[in-house]
């Protein structure tokens, strides 16, 4: 294969009227076609060539998930144009940035929200043309269209040789997309892939799932606009499966058992949020139900531990397998739609003890690895994954570890750099060429594979002020097990104990503090009562028993409000400022260490 574009819209000849994408609207599914996929990303890139796009022009989609944002991509590629995702939940101060950074020539918005940001960008800018993926949306001026009023456009000889000759124009060394980083720490970078980067991560990955087909679906509930999904998306395609697309993270426990996903891409807070769901519920059963519950899940726990790592299972527990299943793991596996081959996990560190469980239950969760520049790096599947770590690590990537405890990579995959940043590119990577992470860990070898466990990152890692060394996610992702708990910061840099800044789920606060009695009239006024306090205060010592004393959390403090992205406390990838926090809250942080 020379591009992903020719990849798949080859692929269209012999798949015709099967399903290639699918949404869902109002709790109905709506589908494409292949054939349908390749007429609409021509009539796409047709319309990109015809307003007088150039090969290599920048083309930015601003949407949530959705068919219609593939197809858009697909377009923009077909017209030889540089496709930019802007993260759906973006500013409109972040969604300018990247359009002056990149240069941005038209954008592709989804809903009314989106498109006025950008409207309101446009008409101060080089943006020639605003196009809105939804009917509903309201366009406004010269400069909006309907995606509707493009894809419904009849394609004639003459339009496919012109998008065919774009495409026959592409070169593997041609850029593919810049997809910016989620940027921690100030503005975030343009990361530049090449067609080569990118097919180097998608067959490397697509070969360890030779099972995958037509017939498989797979579910994409990260956003494309990220690395992860979108190339995910690219296999997914490439093998002949049904692409489904989740538009709204917050409906995803609706949308799994109307898509019944083999596959999907995710995050460790949608496990954690699901394991604490289920005690929490589990707390109200009865004992019979309760025991019934843990004695199941122990035994799927058993019995998958055992399979994976090649164990003899006697019989005894193949026939404790067996009733488990009926009365209680089937159950369980359909609220997820019951078909799950593997659902791949990346972007942060995961509780072991959650991955096991859910493996257990038969939800096989594959911890994987990469980065925005440099993806992926391991990929595992329901047999190679093991909880706690990342891998294995793919075939055609070199991983090293440095004095400081970096892992470092060499591979295909890895960008061309950061798009007019020269500098910032050098500082990525070694003076013998390898990238820089920035990430602590080890590598280890389990069998035949090499798997990466990932500690933290060198930029957060906290050294208090005896000289000890604490990598705050590990704690960070301890405390998040709990429902209780939204979101947690760890502080301590440079302090002589660890402590952290806690924002509770309110939503099931409120409802503990019903059952308890407590009477509030504001948010500050329930996180200060000395019964919530004391609550919060056995949690944070029961889920961190075992830490060492250093590790401890010795005072914390209960945030009335969660972390934003508006404010600049969170990215859009849900990853914590922590130095915009540390400086926004020095006071509140500051106190927790006054004697």
């Amino acid at each position: 294969e020379k591009t992903v574009v020719s990849m798949i819209l080859s692929r269209s000849e012999g798949r015709g009227n099967s399903t290639a994408l699918a949404g869902f609207k109002d709790g109905k599914k709506y589908v494409y076609t292949w054939s349908e996929l390749k007429h609409h990303a021509y009539a796409i890139g047709y319309f990109l060539i015809s307003h007088g796009c150039q090969p290599g022009d920048k083309i930015a989609i601003f949407a949530q998930n959705c068919p219609e944002w593939t197809i858009v991509d697909l377009g923009i590629q077909s017209s030889g144009c540089v496709p930019v995702p802007i993260y759906a939940t973006n500013s409109r101060d972040e969604a300018r940035y990247i359009i002056e950074d990149a240069g941005i020539k038209m954008i592709f918005t989804g809903d009314q929200e989106q498109f006025d940001k950008i409207f309101e960008i446009a008409t101060m800018s080089s943006v020639t043309h605003v196009i809105s993926l939804q009917d509903d949306v309201i366009v406004k001026g010269e400069k909006g269209f309907y995606l509707k009023d493009i894809i419904n456009s009849a394609i004639n000889n003459s339009v496919i040789e012109q998008v065919t000759s774009r495409i026959g124009g592409l070169s593997s060394n041609d850029m593919l997309t810049i997809i910016y980083t989620s940027g921690t720490t100030g503005n975030p970078k343009g990361a530049v892939h090449t067609h080569a980067s990118f097919l180097a991560g998608i067959y490397a990955s697509v070969v360890r799932f030779p099972e995958a087909g037509p017939g498989m679906v797979s579910l994409a509930f990260l956003p494309l606009s990220h690395v992860f999904e979108r190339m995910w998306s690219y296999g997914v395609l490439l093998k002949g499966g049904e692409n489904h697309y989740c538009q709204n993270p917050k409906d995803i426990m609706t949308i799994l058992p109307l898509s019944k996903p083999h596959y999907m891409c995710s995050v460790p807070r949608l496990w954690e949020k699901m394991y604490a769901t289920i005690f929490d519920r589990l707390e109200s059963a009865s004992s019979i139900q309760k025991k019934l519950f843990v004695w199941a899940t122990n035994v799927g726990i058993a019995f998958d531990t055992r399979k994976r790592l090649n164990k003899f299972i006697n019989p005894l527990l193949l026939c404790k397998k067996a009733i488990a299943e009926i009365v209680v793991l089937k159950k369980v596996r359909g609220v997820v739609g019951g078909r799950a081959s593997v659902f791949h996990v990346g972007g942060a560190a995961m509780s072991a003890d959650i991955n096991e469980f859910f493996n257990g239950l038969g939800i096989p969760l594959a911890q994987g690895y990469g980065l925005t520049e440099f993806f992926p790096v391991a990929v595992g599947t329901a047999k190679t994954a093991y909880p706690g770590i990342c891998g294995p690590v793919l075939d055609i990537v070199d991983v090293r570890v440095s004095d400081e405890g970096e892992i470092q990579l060499k591979g295909p995959m890895c960008m061309d750099g950061y798009y007019n940043k020269p500098e910032a590119t050098m500082e990525m990577f070694t003076t013998d060429g390898w990238f820089k992470t920035g990430d602590v860990g080890t590598v280890e070898k389990h069998g035949d594979n090499m798997y990466i466990r990932i500690t933290d990152r060198i930029k957060d890692l906290i050294i208090t002020a005896g000289g000890k060394n604490i990598a705050p996610q590990v704690i960070e992702t301890m405390l998040g097990e709990d429902l209780y708990i939204e979101q947690v910061v760890v502080v301590g840099d440079g302090r002589k104990y660890i402590s952290a800044l806690i924002v509770p789920n309110f939503e099931i606060l409120d409802e503990y503090a019903k059952s308890k009695g407590i009477q509030y009239s504001s948010r500050q006024e329930l996180i200060s009562h000395p019964g919530i306090l004391e609550f919060y205060n056995n949690k944070i010592e029961k889920l961190t028993e075992g830490l060492g004393q250093v590790e401890k959390i010795k005072r914390f403090t209960l945030m009335p409000a969660e972390f934003t992205q508006d404010n600049g406390e969170i990215t859009p990838t849900m990853k914590i400022r922590r130095k915009v926090i540390q400086q926004r809250y020095s006071d509140i942080i500051n106190k927790m260490y006054e004697d």
